[in-house]
């Protein structure tokens, strides 16, 4: 064979090789099921949030005409207490409960592989982000959302529901700013006291949960305690973030630390000027169990009434100057407090997230 016949049946082979067949340039359209969502007329947009075993999507409701949050919860990487124990609860719990301050909950949706949680979306982001945005909430601002979370807690109390896990970053608010409290992932139902005696006895528990910078001293010691003044304790401590602008005691692990720091009660730094009447609103929350104050008895505070705040209706300081000179006179100092930017908020706005921390020093039986 030439080298001319040699050179032609290469160029063939080669061409052969580079022609396309007519079909393969055919798309031929592949049928897609739709997800479990889209069936169920959610159209997923966004992530606005992550945990552990969980995302949060933000979505469209066909059903309910307007955006929805959507937490998407994996059964392969939740934890058995928190697939057998504490989502049902939360789930149960959710189910039943329905006020102006609350989250709303609108359906789940169970397969084999996930949990859907269907809820409304918070489009104004958390409290703890909204704290980092402007450092710290003047006073009139801070009396509003401290109220709104007021209502809610007393609504769920009054339901036998407690929370376990009030936080910064479980209070978000709606289009309107208005409050809502979420995350129900460590709260307990059937929680109201009992009649023993003649008398009624509360219902003690023993789940030391949720984040150490908001457990009451109670928690911290591990001894059982009563959740409704628990989460009490914790409206105190995220009032004082909003008005400070800081943690009152450290968010750190060390538990026999953060009981001295607790014991000595909050501290008030010079450079913040607070009022007077919210200060004592702080300082009765902020105490032991037995003379901590309830919320009836906060309803009656000026502060919490409205009667002589310190502000006028459109939230200018009628006092200033005398808060001012109060605060410079005194010998607080905030050398326990902890910044805000400590709070361990890894996931962003999380909305139901089951991510508080169980931290009693054995293992924790939920009750």
């Amino acid at each position: 064979m030439d080298s001319n016949t040699t050179e032609n049946t290469r160029q063939e082979i080669q061409s052969a090789q580079h022609e396309t067949r007519p079909e393969a340039n055919l798309e031929i359209p592949q049928r897609q099921r739709p997800s479990v969502l889209e069936s169920n007329g959610y159209h997923i947009q966004d992530t606005i949030g992550k945990g552990a075993f969980s995302i949060v999507k933000k979505a469209f409701s066909k059903s309910h005409n307007r955006v929805v949050a959507i937490k998407i919860v994996s059964k392969l990487k939740a934890t058995k207490d928190v697939l057998n124990k504490f989502l049902p609860r939360e789930i149960e719990l959710v189910r039943g409960l329905r006020h102006a301050n609350l989250i709303r909950f609108y359906e789940c949706i169970e397969t084999t592989m996930r949990f859907y949680i269907v809820m409304q979306c918070a489009e104004n982001g958390s409290l703890l982000q909204l704290i980092r945005k402007e450092k710290m909430l003047p006073e009139v601002r801070a009396k509003l959302f401290f109220n709104q979370l007021l209502n809610a807690v007393e609504y769920i109390h009054r339901k036998g529901v407690v929370h376990r896990d009030i936080k910064c970053e479980n209070i978000v608010f709606d289009e309107k700013f208005d409050l809502k409290l979420i995350d129900f992932g460590f709260a307990r139902g059937n929680m109201q006291p009992i009649s023993a005696g003649g008398k009624m006895k509360p219902v003690l528990s023993k789940t030391f949960c949720g984040s150490h910078a908001y457990a009451s001293p109670e928690i911290l010691k591990s001894i059982p305690y009563i959740p409704q003044l628990s989460d009490i304790w914790a409206v105190g401590i995220v009032l004082y973030t909003m008005v400070i602008g800081r943690l009152p005691f450290s968010n750190e692990e060390n538990i026999s630390t953060l009981l001295k720091q607790v014991s000595a009660g909050p501290k008030f730094p010079s450079d913040r000027c607070i009022s007077e009447e919210c200060k004592d609103v702080i300082v009765k929350i902020l105490r032991p169990a037995q003379t901590r104050i309830s919320i009836e008895e906060m309803r009656r505070l000026p502060w919490c009434s409205g009667k002589e705040s310190g502000y006028d209706d459109t939230g200018n300081k009628k006092t200033l100057e005398k808060k001012i000179k109060l605060d410079r006179t005194s010998n607080h100092s905030s050398e326990n407090g902890s910044e805000i930017t400590d709070i361990n908020d890894n996931s962003g706005y999380n909305p139901l997230s089951t991510s508080a921390i169980v931290y009693n020093r054995k293992k924790a039986v939920p009750n």
